[in-house]
């Protein structure tokens, strides 16, 4: 198992990833429709924009399979009450849950950082994680535009 820094080359790979992902993790609680309609290459398309952009992504292989991903971005709203650093997408594939690997993620995209994220409010198990590493949740909730599903956001200090 190897963890490094993506580039726009490694793309097609998250976006297959984070689409298997989500079939993976979502089918049941994000609407079928949405997850039918996603397609890996569309999800590529974006990933090529975050690593271009403003984002650090960080990737998990195994046997050179592209088996999990983390990413951090700037706070993207001036809030004094956020901290700085927001963890912005965290996959891991099935085969890998229980494993350990999202914690090493979670450790080489953010270390002891404090930041903040969203959650899928349904997702439980994310939540059980999330807490684990001294996230907690907040008041603050809102639904994602793409799915329709709210969310809530969770704050490290």
């Amino acid at each position: 198992m190897g963890i490094r820094l993506a580039t726009a080359d490694d793309a097609d790979d998250v976006g297959r990833l984070q689409t298997r992902c989500w079939d993976q993790t979502y089918r049941g609680t994000v609407p079928d429709a949405y997850l039918d309609a996603t397609t890996w290459q569309l999800r590529a398309s974006r990933w090529r924009g975050r690593i271009a952009g403003d984002r650090v992504v960080w990737l998990a292989q195994q046997s050179g399979d592209v088996v999990g991903v983390a990413s951090t971005a700037p706070t993207d709203v001036a809030r004094g009450d956020l901290p700085d650093l927001e963890l912005a997408s965290i996959y891991l594939d099935a085969s890998q849950h229980g494993s350990g690997l999202a914690a090493e993620l979670l450790e080489v995209a953010i270390g002891d950082a404090p930041a903040h994220l969203w959650v899928f409010t349904a997702n439980l198990r994310a939540q059980r994680f999330y807490a684990k590493h001294r996230f907690v949740a907040t008041d603050e909730q809102q639904v994602d535009p793409d799915t329709g599903l709210a969310e809530t956001r969770w704050v490290r200090r």
